[in-house]
């Protein structure tokens, strides 16, 4: 449980904030002093080639001679959200490819105390293809999902579905596709295992034919997951070529990621199977 002032109603004061707010100003422009700076002797020096690398990767406006003219603390207050959100998302992501021996991941965790305590919209997500800043959501929610992302095979795709729909920079066409390959991935095996090239949309066929594909629960409903995959398969627009192309939109490819996330856990830990 979080402390909450006397005087603040607790509902308004942990309503999640995007950007950075006054109060999370100070930590965060700390934290970025320690990633493009160091002292030596009592004096500051600047990591001009990391700046240099975040210019290459961003491909904006160099902020490399903003950091030799004016130092960490000037530059960092005379971006915009948006840009101070940018660099940030980078750092992450560079400081968790880092070699070993390096702080990188221990940096990371530091950011995410800060922008936890702040009650930041923007969390760190540590994926199979790196880090960067992703949405918050509900912590059940997060802890599933994590849960299902940790599996092996189908886990690392969801991973990348996860963080296309929830990263700073989303791609939902990519979130929505790589959601349907991580089911396919956890399932296909074991509901078509003699067709190798068997797509979430021959799953479902396969499955609605053989009709006794069931969660392990007494409830007539017990073949919602069935449906749960079809309604997967058949919301993805993009897939279709010609006038039916359509990409899908922020909360279809994030509703398709979270349909994902208890399919993939389904399908490999058995608890969707073929029953009397």
């Amino acid at each position: 449980m979080n402390w909450t002032p006397r005087d603040a109603d607790p509902a308004q004061h942990h309503t999640l904030v995007d950007g950075v707010p006054a109060y999370m100003l100070s930590p965060l422009r700390a934290w970025f002093q320690d990633q493009f700076s160091y002292t030596v002797r009592g004096s500051r020096n600047y990591k001009i080639d990391r700046m240099h690398l975040y210019d290459l990767a961003s491909r904006r406006e160099p902020l490399v001679e903003g950091l030799r003219r004016y130092g960490t603390n000037t530059l960092f207050d005379a971006m915009t959200d948006a840009d101070k959100l940018r660099i940030i998302d980078w750092v992450v992501y560079d400081n968790a490819g880092r070699l070993a021996g390096y702080s990188g991941g221990h940096e990371n965790t530091k950011l995410e105390a800060i922008l936890s305590a702040g009650s930041s919209m923007w969390k760190v997500g540590v994926r199979s293809e790196g880090a960067g800043l992703e949405r918050r959501v509900a912590e059940g929610v997060q802890v599933a999902a994590d849960a299902a992302m940790a599996i092996p095979g189908a886990g690392a795709i969801l991973s990348e579905a996860w963080h296309a729909a929830f990263g700073l920079s989303p791609d939902y066409e990519e979130a929505y596709e790589k959601s349907i390959k991580a089911v396919e991935e956890a399932g296909a095996h074991a509901v078509s295992p003699k067709n190798p090239k068997a797509t979430l949309g021959t799953m479902t066929r396969d499955m609605k034919a053989q009709g006794d594909w069931k969660l392990n629960l007494p409830t007539p409903d017990a073949d919602a997951p069935v449906k749960m995959a079809d309604a997967l398969w058949m919301g993805q627009e993009s897939r279709h070529g010609g006038n039916g192309y359509r990409k899908p939109t922020e909360w279809e490819a994030k509703n398709a990621v979270m349909l994902a996330v208890p399919l993939v856990q389904w399908f490999t830990s058995g608890a969707i199977q073929r029953r009397p």
